[in-house]
């Protein structure tokens, strides 16, 4: 009982700390991150007159924008949770139907062939699981699934963390020097609020 109630906790002390991190990530990149770089292209000043050369510098300063980026990083990061949500609730369908058969027998997908029939049948699972054996009691066990959605959680961030790295490093400096067609010498070119963006 008490191993019970503890599994319980953590399992629903786990889906709010995700629902948390989920929610200050977006907030944090939708209200601090996109006003600090919507006009970063803008603010990019080169000391060159030359046509196309401050665009040509700051594509190769900054070849993503760091508010895509992270929002692509946030939704990847919810795709192994919404994979595994799917397959729990495949699991406990399947467990339901099979608990129900087991009760009642059931001779193919008779009684099966609506929503709603699925809805009877999981209320009449949950009603009468009680006149189950003990016997045929089972717990379904996720601790598998759970693991390797961590595991490609923990890959995801991993990953994107070094793609963060290579494409941008963790510190925005406060001039970048460039040189490439069509800028005819090499040329600096100054960030707007680099202590922000790297803080």
């Amino acid at each position: 009982s008490a191993l019970t109630l503890f599994l319980t906790f953590s399992f629903l002390l786990g889906k709010i700390w995700l629902m948390l991190v989920i929610l200050l990530r977006m907030a944090v990149v939708v209200l601090a991150g996109y006003p600090l770089y919507q006009d970063e292209q803008e603010r990019f000043v080169c000391n060159t007159l030359q046509p196309g050369c401050s665009n040509v510098c700051y594509d190769l300063f900054s070849p993503v924008s760091h508010f895509r980026f992270w929002l692509i990083q946030t939704v990847s990061i919810l795709l192994p949770y919404a994979a595994f949500s799917i397959y729990v609730l495949h699991k406990v369908a399947m467990y339901i139907v099979r608990m129900h058969c087991l009760m009642h027998g059931c001779k193919g997908n008779k009684g099966l062939s609506s929503p709603k029939d699925l809805k009877e049948l999981c209320r009449s699972a949950v009603v009468n699981r009680l006149d189950c054996g003990a016997n045929n009691l089972s717990v379904l066990n996720f601790s598998g699934a759970y693991t390797v959605h961590l595991f490609f959680r923990t890959l995801l961030e991993a990953a994107f963390a070094a793609v963060q790295y290579f494409l941008f490093g963790f510190f925005v400096p406060e001039r970048f020097s460039c040189y490439h067609s069509p800028c005819t010498s090499t040329v600096d070119c100054y960030i707007s609020r680099p202590t922000e963006k790297s803080i």
